[in-house]
């Protein structure tokens, strides 16, 4: 269940508290129910002494097929239902919408009606979670933060600054502004004016994961492999098609597990994947996820494994989209850190 603690929870309180109009506020909630995994419930006041208990539902990430089963699970409360998330997309607000759904995410978009305490929220961030900030850094949104995330987290410290910047493939500016918030978080220690010598990557990696989900890495698209995974693998790792999988799958390969269901993987060319691998567009019973990535580092510390390209650890656990998965890859890589961590 997320709580005070989760950090999804705890951010996207924040987010709510800071676009809610004047006279509103927000706090976790003692109502004593059990609401399922990945859900909580808040209380939002108004002055002088209206409030509302609501059931928020936390997800990681949101697609418009996971809608039906979330306004379903959220038809079951008498309270008022609110999806939060690191971001939701336009095609899943209006998802949202349509359902009468309220929701929020930590990009800056809400919309969120309260009749019975008056509460009348509606604004839509211009904030692009694939673009980093070029001042101030509050979050590791954008792809030059991901990059330089990546490093600290791969890469053992200590280094300088600089060599961060050129492993990173970023101006030293820009991992500067990284390294100090992530120093202001407490997430990575470094002498003054001197190299890094502590990074948590087990943290840095949380708060990536949390602010920068798999769709946000680029142009995403479902499709049905009528024939299955294996058929599409078998054909992939014989054609030298330029790839990289991601996700569950990478990470059963990372564990040796069963792959699983779905499989998601980076593609230059979503086309010629389309026409060469036989899939069909779908989003109901989809198998396969393709990603035309806005930056081309996701390639970076790839592996290749019997004709398979491998993202790096890292960015298996950072595109997982089960909760429980991600916690797995994150036990696995905590066993395992002599192993991928060089």
């Amino acid at each position: 269940m997320a709580g005070a603690s989760d950090p999804l929870l705890h951010d996207g309180l924040k987010a709510l508290a800071s676009v809610l109009p004047r006279g509103f506020s927000v706090a976790p909630s003692s109502l004593n129910q059990s609401p399922s995994k990945g859900d909580t419930w808040i209380v939002i006041r108004h002055q002088p002494k209206q409030n509302a208990i609501c059931l928020v539902v936390a997800r990681r990430r949101v697609e418009p097929r996971d809608l039906g089963a979330i306004a379903a699970h959220a038809a079951k409360t008498r309270h008022p239902a609110l999806l939060v998330s690191p971001y939701i997309s336009p095609a899943v607000r209006e998802g949202l919408r349509g359902f009468g759904l309220g929701y929020w995410d930590l990009a800056g978009n809400a919309q969120i009606t309260i009749a019975d305490i008056g509460l009348s929220l509606a604004c839509t961030s211009n904030q692009n979670p694939s673009k980093g900030s070029e001042r101030g850094l509050r979050s590791l949104c954008g792809e030059m933060a991901g990059r330089v995330a990546r490093v600290l987290i791969d890469r053992r410290p200590p280094y300088a600054l600089a060599d961060l910047a050129e492993l990173s493939n970023v101006e030293v500016s820009y991992a500067s502004r990284v390294v100090g918030y992530l120093s202001d978080a407490g997430m990575l220690e470094r002498k003054p004016r001197g190299k890094i010598e502590i990074a948590d990557w087990r943290e840095i990696l949380r708060r990536w994961s949390l602010d920068a989900p798999l769709p946000s890495r680029g142009e995403t698209t479902n499709f049905l492999a009528s024939r299955g995974l294996e058929d599409v693998l078998a054909k992939l790792a014989s054609s030298g098609f330029l790839h990289a999988l991601t996700g569950e799958l990478a990470f059963s390969e990372l564990a040796s597990r069963p792959i699983g269901a779905k499989l998601v993987m980076y593609v230059d060319d979503p086309a010629a994947a389309i026409r060469q691998f036989g899939l069909h567009p779908a989003e109901d019973g989809a198998n396969v996820m393709l990603v035309k990535p806005l930056d081309r580092s996701v390639f970076q510390r790839s592996h290749e494994t019997a004709g398979l390209r491998y993202v790096s650890p890292s960015l298996t656990a950072a595109d997982l989209e089960n909760e429980q998965t991600f916690e797995q890859a994150m036990t696995w890589m905590s066993q395992h850190e002599q192993d991928w961590r060089r």
